[in-house]
């Protein structure tokens, strides 16, 4: 959900990548290419993807940086000139795409543009996320944050229609089901190594499904803030709990449950440490309940930090 202007903006873009994702591996597959599906997502590319979310940028976010003293020659130069090399890529796909609907034979330029067109759209979203919107944060005020937000919904309103955001999001997730093409960074790591990142982190993980059972903790070998053992796998997490603090488990689950609580958190005083302990609800993308996420963690060394630390400390 989009709570500021710099969330309309790189939510924008993730569902620009998303979609472009689809279109990449969509045209690979040759004349087992889903035509249809393809055609829908280059028509959100112009319609959402340039006529809304660049126009943002080119009517609102860009003259407001310029009044705050960004140059015109620097990133938002560069920006501008993207955006028109993209309008030219997607004016070409659009045509080809139309030929390839009527032909029923796929162009071979036709996966050569793809390409062409997703290497300069990833590229202008890195430059955007990592360049351009940090130098802006920089110059803008909270009143300009209230102005952008408000005018970017209004821009999509008046080119999207209300919602348009959302529901372009149902869109694209229900592609990535039927192509089986969710984008999925998992895929690429080993359970070894998934093992090891979770337990190297100075946070104490415990993962209760559905059914309220313990399915999965990090650190097993590790002493732990709050003892658990390896016979919890199976049971209710009211059965791992002290008597004293079951029922806030209890609620904080059924809560979740019903939709009406997605994280809960309290801090403690324990022994020598001082601990914060988190829950978190587990979701799919149409929203189900799969599960919560535990998270116990000492924060007293955090709590003692003062000033700024830029400097690696030596070996």
């Amino acid at each position: 959900m989009n709570q500021n202007y710099l969330d309309v903006l790189t939510n924008d873009h993730l569902l620009i990548e998303k979609a472009l994702l689809l279109v990449e591996k969509e045209s690979k597959k040759a004349d087992k290419m889903n035509v249809s599906m393809v055609k829908t997502l280059i028509e959100f590319l112009d319609a959402y993807g340039d006529k809304c979310h660049n126009m943002k940028e080119e009517k609102i976010y860009f003259p407001l940086l310029l009044e705050r003293g960004l140059p015109p020659q620097g990133p938002i130069g560069v920006m501008l000139q993207e955006h028109q090399m993209e309008r030219d890529f997607l004016d070409n796909l659009s045509q080809m795409i139309d030929e390839i609907e009527k032909s029923g034979e796929l162009n071979p330029q036709f996966i050569k543009l793809v390409s062409g067109y997703e290497e300069l759209t990833k590229s202008h979203i890195w430059k955007e996320n990592d360049i351009l919107y940090p130098m802006g944060k920089h110059v803008i005020s909270p009143d300009d944050e209230i102005y952008l937000y408000d005018e970017f919904t209004k821009i999509e309103n008046d080119t999207s229609g209300a919602g348009a955001y959302e529901r372009y999001v149902v869109q694209i997730n229900t592609f990535e089901k039927q192509t089986g093409q969710r984008v999925d960074l998992l895929s690429a790591i080993s359970t070894e190594i998934m093992t090891n990142m979770l337990d190297s982190i100075p946070v104490e993980l415990s993962f209760v499904d559905a059914d309220d059972r313990v399915r999965y903790f990090n650190k097993i070998y590790e002493k732990k803030i709050f003892g658990r053992t390896l016979s919890v796998i199976g049971r209710t997490v009211q059965q791992c709990h002290p008597q004293k603090s079951v029922h806030l488990v209890t609620q904080i689950i059924e809560e979740m449950k019903a939709g009406k609580r997605d994280q809960a958190s309290f801090w403690i005083n324990f022994e020598s440490m001082f601990v914060h302990i988190s829950y978190y609800a587990v979701r799919n993308e149409t929203g189900e309940y799969q599960g919560v996420v535990e998270m116990v963690h000492d924060v007293k060394p955090y709590r003692e930090l003062e000033g700024e630390k830029r400097l690696l400390d030596e070996n």
